[in-house]
């Protein structure tokens, strides 16, 4: 059996390489972005409602309504069984969405500003729609 030569090897990992984004990174639909970022600015904006109990119902829907989106679009696509994200590429978002949050309850408890979560929803928003421009852009449109 022949050894390959170096940029035969070289190749072939690359392949790889691409193979593995491709299924970790699908090309997602345009109104994907958008609609998540609507899903989690709505997060932050069920904050707002009279009652705590109607706030937790809320959040608990549209955060159902966000992971089914995003798990049937992107982790269990057709003929795709679940795909593992790379918690490293995902961490700077997930800090940025998590700050933004934690940055709302701090001044909504120590100042009673109710008027954050409406700024907090734009910011949270734009990041999720900062990330699709992104994504997008690396990874392209799907049909």
């Amino acid at each position: 059996m022949e050894t390959p030569s170096a940029q035969d090897a070289r190749s072939t990992l690359d392949q790889l390489a691409a193979d593995e984004a491709a299924v970790r990174y699908p090309p997602l639909p345009r109104w994907f972005f958008p609609a998540q970022g609507v899903l989690i600015a709505g997060l932050l904006l069920a904050q707002l409602l009279p009652s705590t109990s109607d706030a937790r119902s809320a959040t608990a829907a549209v955060a159902v309504a966000a992971v089914v989106l995003g798990g049937r679009y992107w982790l269990f696509r057709d003929q795709v069984a679940g795909v593992q994200p790379s918690v490293r590429d995902m961490l700077p978002f997930l800090a940025a969405i998590l700050g933004t949050v934690i940055a709302c309850l701090v001044v909504d408890a120590t100042t009673g500003a109710w008027w954050i979560w409406i700024i907090g929803a734009v910011v949270v928003a734009g990041i999720v729609l900062g990330t699709g421009r992104s994504y997008r852009k690396t990874y392209g449109d799907a049909a």
